[in-house]
């Protein structure tokens, strides 16, 4: 892109660069005349980009105006040109002109064409212009410079992935010395960086940096840079981009509407305003400035700023279609499901290829099938397939978390928001991302709490209850920051809430959150946002969320739960984490870390000898072996467990093998150990299983169910044990069995018969308009017999006194199974009462 060399390290150009410079600066550029009136010389073009990368636009135009009529970069430049001023008239007329060119045939080489394909781009024909550079990909040679183009084509129209690829192409294509590049290995870099970006994979950094390493003047990078920062709130990182960029090109437009942003969210609002002015007296009509203030916004979930932002970007520009597409999605976010709609339709009519419109618009036509409700304080969307069953807990749930957890932080929640609950976790995805694939449980955005159902996951691995109660504390900690509370700090207190609404909510302890510690993975409370917006895998956002928790629960129990009210109020007031924590916890952030670490070492340093694979075990991966070699291997994990005793992969290795080789009595010491060494290791496959199995099958039965009640109290999820506990206690204590049974309804409230056993158990213990709704539920789950759950719905009426509900459900049975001697018993018994 431009030839730099050193000398005593200071840059120099090529002699015939600095001469051709000097004539730039002059204004006495003379276009040889032996060059032909079609082709500008590449020294001369390189010169005039360097004028446009510096931010001398006044010089640039004049001499760009007086190049070849014909020569693709030349018009190219002006097209920028035109565009950094927002003058459209003009942008348009140097678009078509380099679109008859290549409609002429006038174009040669794959970096014009690439040209003539940006300009049809700029006119909104997207195909036109991605046709353009599949006939420039196809012509020898192709260069870096077409590759960047065609991938922030694709880029820019939803197709990440794809555009990483491209920008891969461009990367690994020759250098073209002698002929003249718009873009060099630097923006290619930048584009696989803002790909990867866009698909939430690792690598974003390196990419960068990779980027500043081909060109530290690279502006394109400096502004991915120096936005990431701004969205992590690292105002010192963001303005150390903004200052070297700006140093380059003061009016570098990326730059400038950065620093505004910067200046809007740090609160600065005289110098906010002032930045925003110079902005646009470069570009009255920079739609782009709003557009990114209101994805920032978005990032904070300040939602009702960023429809603001977004409604001044498409003011400012009626062809800022991905702000207008921003603004559809998020006014449903608001609530505003009509308005959002017909917005989301116009960005569609003018940008069919934007995925995130296409697949809302898609979920929104959806909702004719969902059944809605209202409670106190919610606008309820279930699905009709499921809208029976989930009703009454999920309305119960989200009234009680609210009012819990608004007497607990002393603030009450204004207004109602939406609930919806997906049975299709992509419909869900799409709903708060735009995508399908989210990896998410739930999220609270504006006035919307979104959230699987119990049917988007495989039975057993989610608990739905806890997920809500995690998504309502955020109603309470956001409203109460006014939407200013940083991620880390959020979802922390989110973490931390599910786990005191009800034993064994909410994450336990893992090996895994072990072995990031003992790796050094964890990352400092200054830096624990990043694990969250820039996670380098799933590991470790899972892991920040586990640890974002943790520090919570240690500011309280170090300084009161009184402090985190005060913590959230004074966000509120716009205040960084280091002045919130100086404020409020007369601490710095660096302190409370080292306090924080301090009480994790404490914990997780005696575990981790415990928890580390012992070499021995490398040896022994299989579980399926002959019997002799599994005898061996016994031996063998005998002789290592007698080196580490307390060791909890050896204890439950050997209990396992042991099981397996049928010597159920020796296994059984070594499983407690392994439960006694890690409680919290209550997954499929657990100690926990293996000693039910081998209590149950020796008719150990006080045993197992001693194992089992340990079981779902640390891990109140496992469906099928939370039943066999229920069957086990209902002759003895049905109040408990009951229990039990409604506990699984968090986990999996859709399996009929469930539901019957429980309104067996509340007419048994005297609770029957409980049961009535148990009985009805199980009657809207299509069971098997219908006659006999219209009976026991007759049942539990004519318990709870309401003799002609009873009656009508009693003719419902025998319509259904006329024959049906209880249900003809039950009608003469209501007959004569």
């Amino acid at each position: 892109q431009r030839e730099n060399r050193t000398v005593g390290g200071q840059q120099v150009r090529h002699p015939v660069h600095l001469l051709l410079l000097l004539f730039a600066v002059s204004g006495s550029v003379a276009w040889p005349a032996s060059q032909g009136p079609e082709r500008a010389p590449v020294a001369l073009l390189e010169e005039l980009q360097e004028l446009l990368h510096n931010g001398r636009y006044d010089q640039a135009w004049r001499q760009l105006k007086k190049g070849p009529e014909s020569d693709a970069h030349v018009i190219r430049l002006l097209l920028e040109l035109a565009q950094r001023e927002g003058n459209q008239v003009q942008s348009d007329f140097y678009a078509r002109r380099l679109l008859q060119l290549h409609r002429s045939g006038q174009l040669r080489s794959s970096e014009e064409l690439a040209a003539a394909a940006y300009a049809a781009w700029q006119l909104d024909q997207w195909q036109e212009a991605n046709q353009i550079f599949l006939e420039a990909s196809k012509m020898d040679p192709t260069s870096v410079s077409m590759f960047v183009d065609w991938g922030n084509l694709y880029l820019e129209k939803y197709n990440a992935s794809e555009a990483a690829a491209i920008f891969q192409q461009g990367i690994q294509s020759e250098e073209k010395p002698d002929r003249y590049l718009r873009w060099g290995v630097d923006a290619a870099y930048v584009g696989l960086a803002k790909s990867l970006k866009s698909q939430f994979s690792p690598g974003v950094d390196e990419a960068l940096t990779k980027a500043l390493e081909h060109d530290p003047e690279s502006l394109e990078a400096l502004v991915l840079d120096g936005y990431m920062a701004l969205e992590e709130s690292d105002w010192e990182k963001a303005q150390n981009r903004i200052d070297q960029g700006l140093t380059i090109n003061p009016s570098f437009l990326p730059l400038l509407e950065l620093q505004c942003a910067q200046y809007y969210f740090k609160g600065e609002a005289d110098r906010y305003q002032e930045i925003q002015q110079r902005i646009l007296r470069i570009n009255t009509k920079d739609g782009a400035l709003f557009e990114l203030l209101g994805d920032l916004a978005v990032v904070r979930r300040r939602l009702q700023e960023a429809v603001e932002f977004y409604r001044q970007s498409t003011d400012r520009n009626p062809r800022q279609w991905s702000a207008l597409a921003s603004l559809g999605i998020n006014l449903l976010r608001l609530g505003e499901e009509e308005q959002g709609k017909r917005v989301l339709e116009e960005a569609y009519a003018n940008d069919p290829f934007n995925i995130w419109t296409v697949n809302t618009l898609r979920l929104l036509d959806s909702f004719d099938r969902f059944t809605r409700l209202e409670t106190a304080h919610f606008r309820v969307k279930l699905h009709e397939k499921e809208a029976e069953a989930l009703q009454p807990y999920v309305e119960e749930l989200l009234e009680k978390s609210l009012t819990s957890l608004e007497h607990k932080y002393n603030h009450q929640v204004s207004g109602k928001y939406v609930f919806e609950m997906y049975p299709d976790h992509d419909d869900f995805a799409v709903r708060t991302l735009g995508l399908p694939g989210l990896g998410a449980l739930g999220a609270t955005f504006g006035r919307v709490v979104a959230m699987d159902s119990p049917s988007a996951r495989p039975r057993g691995q989610f608990h739905w209850g806890s997920t809500l109660w995690h998504e309502l504390a955020h109603v309470v900690t956001l409203s109460l920051s006014d939407q200013k509370v940083p991620r880390w700090f959020s979802e922390g207190l989110s973490m931390m809430e599910e786990r005191q609404a009800a034993d064994g909510w909410g994450d336990y302890l893992n090996t895994g959150f072990v072995t990031a510690y003992q790796n050094k993975e964890l990352l400092p409370i200054a830096d624990l946002n990043s694990g969250f917006l820039r996670p380098e895998s799933p590991q470790q956002l899972s892991i920040s969320y586990f640890q974002a928790g943790w520090v919570c629960e240690f500011l309280v129990s170090r300084y009161g739960f009184d402090k985190i009210r005060a913590m959230l109020v004074a966000y509120a007031e716009e205040l960084t984490t280091e002045q919130v924590f100086t404020k409020v916890l007369k601490a710095s952030v660096e302190e409370i870390d080292r306090q924080f670490q301090e009480e994790v070492e404490q914990t997780l340093q005696p575990l981790v000898s415990l928890l580390q694979v012992p070499e021995e075990l490398s040896l022994l991966q299989s579980f399926q072996e002959p019997q002799e070699a599994a005898q061996e291997n016994i031996e063998v994990l005998k002789q290592a467990h007698d080196a580490h005793p307390e060791n909890y992969f050896l204890n439950l290795r050997l209990g396992s093998r042991l099981r397996a080789a049928g010597e159920n009595e020796e296994a059984i010491p070594y499983l407690e150990q392994a439960l006694q060494v890690f409680p919290t290791a209550a997954g499929e496959n657990s100690p926990y299983d293996l000693l039910i199995e081998i209590y149950e099958e020796t008719d150990r039965q006080e045993e197992a169910l001693k194992v089992r009640q340990q079981w779902w109290e640390i891990a109140p999820r496992f469906v099928e044990n939370g039943r066999q506990l229920a069957k086990l206690l209902s002759s003895r204590d049905p109040e408990q069995a009951s229990r039990y049974l409604q506990e699984t309804m968090y986990v999996d409230p859709l399996q009929p018969d469930a539901h019957r056993d429980l309104g067996d158990l509340y007419l048994e213990t005297g609770q029957p308009t409980e049961a009535v709704r148990e009985f009805k539920i199980f009657l809207s789950l299509d069971p098997v017999d219908e006659a006999a759950a219209h009976y026991k719905i007759a049942m539990a009426l004519l318990e709870s006194g309401d003799d002609q509900g009873a009656r009508r459900h009693i003719l419902l049975s025998l319509e259904i199974a006329p024959s049906f001697q209880e249900a003809q018993r039950l009608l003469l018994r209501v007959i004569r009462r």
